[in-house]
């Protein structure tokens, strides 16, 4: 197997992400293992973006008013401008 420079300090930089729990990476052996699972027949396997094989139904979003806007409005502790509710600025 063929490896660039580059593809290398890619790989480095990916491991360092890591935690190695004190143990140094050894890339020769990395790359071998590599090379053992490129050996590997997957072309039976149908290519996927997520390993679930279920699907997601999502119930229908309804809305319920059970509140009028002022009832809501009520119930805050803040300040009220123009019928919203006014928070302090965070940003300074």
């Amino acid at each position: 197997m063929s490896i660039t420079q580059e593809q290398i300090d890619n790989i480095i930089r990916n491991l360092s992400k890591l935690p190695n729990k004190g143990q140094e990476w050894d890339i020769k052996k990395i790359l071998e293992y590599m090379e053992v699972l490129n050996e590997v027949d997957t072309s039976w396997v149908e290519p996927t973006v997520s390993v679930a094989s279920h699907v997601w139904s999502l119930r229908e979003d309804n809305e319920i008013r059970t509140m009028k806007p002022q009832e809501v409005l009520a119930c805050s502790k803040q300040n009220i401008i123009a019928n919203q509710i006014a928070l302090p600025n965070i940003m300074k």
